[in-house]
């Protein structure tokens, strides 16, 4: 009687468990700090040592567009967890201690735009971007997505860097340049 009593006193949680709730308290949000001091001091190092800058897509408020999304509980629980804009203040931090540059570029149409062609599919709504692959249907570039996105980034992050550099456009004609859609202030 009275350990029963004892337990709905203690929200069903033991003098054990409890002490194993409180010793493992913080952990996980310990161990994504120390992964994204890692992670930002192997970039800044590597920009370093090649003399590089480093571009990322602007992710200000990602969170809420994500969420405004119909998805499933396990992919807002995903992106909910991801510690990015931590990471954006490591990096920012060691980056300008080290002397190198850091670039915020939109995303839009990172993800849809081919990084050889500059071609972006000519429907509105409509993306050579099936999935986890990309292709282009203008010059058949078949590639994974997330990489294709990443040579966007960068080449973006170089426009930025060098202004006289000829930028992103498309080759067909009366198609708009990348730079004509994003406002990269």
């Amino acid at each position: 009687m009275f350990s029963s009593t004892t337990v709905a006193l203690n929200n069903g949680f033991t003098r054990s468990s409890r002490r194993l709730l409180r010793r493992l308290s913080g952990r996980e949000r310990r161990f994504q700090e120390w992964l994204n001091h890692n992670i930002s001091k192997q970039l800044v190092q590597k920009s370093q040592q090649l003399n590089a800058s480093l571009a990322f897509e602007d992710l200000t408020n990602i969170r809420q567009s994500l969420n405004t999304k119909p998805r499933s509980k396990i992919e807002r629980r995903r992106t909910n967890h991801w510690a990015f804009y931590q990471l954006r203040l490591f990096v920012g931090y060691k980056a300008n201690i080290a002397g190198v540059g850091v670039i915020f570029v939109p995303p839009a149409y990172t993800s849809q735009t081919c990084s050889r062609c500059g071609h972006i599919h000519p429907v509105k709504g409509k993306s050579y971007r099936n999935g986890k692959v990309f292709k282009c249907g203008h010059c058949g570039l078949e590639h994974d997505a997330d990489i294709n996105a990443a040579k966007n980034i960068a080449a973006l992050g170089l426009s930025v860097i060098q202004p006289e550099s000829p930028g992103m456009t498309c080759q067909l004609q009366g198609q708009m340049s990348l730079f004509g859609m994003l406002a990269l202030g």
